[in-house]
């Protein structure tokens, strides 16, 4: 994950926390025990609706679950529900709206390690050339995805190893070429490539 998108993926969170905090904020249980607005929430139940995909998004990209587990009392049956997909039904589950502040909190927390982190490492010169190193042996991979094809299981297979592994080892060749022709040029020799076959067939 680069810089910018941690960035824009917390302040994303950020925003869909406030609106879930600005949302049940204003509602209230009746004697009852059913949930209802205390103002209009039509408005931010729809912006609410808009950033869940998103927010779940968000959620995977960092590694983090929003799953809890759960037992209905009137099915009498068990299993998992992520609490931001079903945030307007937790209710129903007997599962605290507390839970999704609790989940939002980790992963915003998460989000702000990694920011400070990819900030810093933004400034390191060898953390780019990484990066383009490791784009350049992806390269034919997201051709293939391009295509149709399931790239990332190709990846994955011997022979995608294979593949980015003799990748790898040219590109690094051409890498190491490339900066030896620099010093010789810097040493004020000649770097043609007459001169070059002439060196070599010298030697």
């Amino acid at each position: 994950m680069l810089y910018w998108e941690c960035k824009r993926r917390l302040g994303e969170l950020r925003q869909f926390r406030e609106a879930v905090h600005t949302y049940f904020q204003n509602t209230t249980f009746d004697t009852g025990g059913r949930r209802h607005a205390m103002t209009d929430l039509r408005e931010v139940r729809t912006r609410i609706n808009k950033m869940i995909p998103e927010t779940v998004r968000c959620f995977y990209r960092i590694g983090h679950s929003a799953s809890v587990s759960y037992v209905s009392q009137y099915q009498g049956v068990s299993g998992h529900i992520n609490v931001i997909e079903n945030l307007f039904a937790l209710d129903s589950q007997r599962i605290p709206v507390s839970k999704v502040f609790d989940y939002l909190d980790r992963v915003i927390g998460e989000y702000e390690r990694t920011l400070t982190k990819l900030r810093k490492q933004s400034w390191n010169p060898f953390y780019w050339l990484r990066l383009g190193f490791l784009a350049v042996i992806g390269f034919p991979f997201r051709i293939l995805g391009a295509a149709g094809f399931d790239a990332h299981a190709l990846e994955q297979t011997v022979a995608g190893k294979v593949v980015k592994a003799t990748v790898g080892f040219v590109v690094s060749a051409v890498i190491f070429f490339a900066a030896l022709l620099q010093v010789v040029s810097l040493l004020g020799l000649p770097t043609s490539w007459q001169n070059l076959v002439h060196l070599v067939s010298h030697k």
